[in-house]
């Protein structure tokens, strides 16, 4: 009778350890991608996008515009098809180039790539604008 009792309580003990949920040490957060050069910073969060054969690049600016025509040309020699640039509301798919010089604190060269049902990149400056175009290329593969 002694062993049965102990049998359930290791039963019992190992249902709770399956059941609890992981301590967020223990949770894997996804890993950052691996490009070149290596992102400083990542922060992972819900939402994807796909690149698709009615991808528009939208770009209003003149400083937009000619990072834009850089990445049109490199995803057209990638294998991704003509991406034409235009101006105006970004649809589902689009890849949307934000040159903003207030957000000073992405620094020169710094950007940020937001993806979902479009890519959003915001840099401050046309330099940080045209290596966020470098992931994009290499995030698309």
């Amino acid at each position: 009778m002694r062993r049965r009792w102990r049998a359930a309580e290791v039963l019992a003990a190992l249902a709770l350890v399956l059941t609890a949920p992981l301590p967020a040490a223990a949770r894997q957060e996804p890993a950052a991608p691996v490009t070149v050069p290596a992102l400083t910073d990542w922060t992972p969060a819900p939402g994807h996008y796909r690149h698709t054969r009615t991808t528009r690049l939208v770009a209003d600016g003149p400083e937009e515009r000619r990072v834009a025509g850089t990445l049109a040309d490199d995803l057209r020699a990638a294998g991704h098809g003509t991406v034409p640039v235009v101006r105006g509301g970004a649809r589902t798919g689009d890849i949307v180039i934000d040159i903003r010089p207030d957000r000073t604190s992405l620094g020169t060269e710094g950007y940020e790539l937001r993806s979902g049902a479009r890519l959003s990149v915001t840099a401050a400056t046309e330099t940080g604008a045209f290596h966020v175009t470098r992931t994009v290329l290499q995030l698309l593969g």
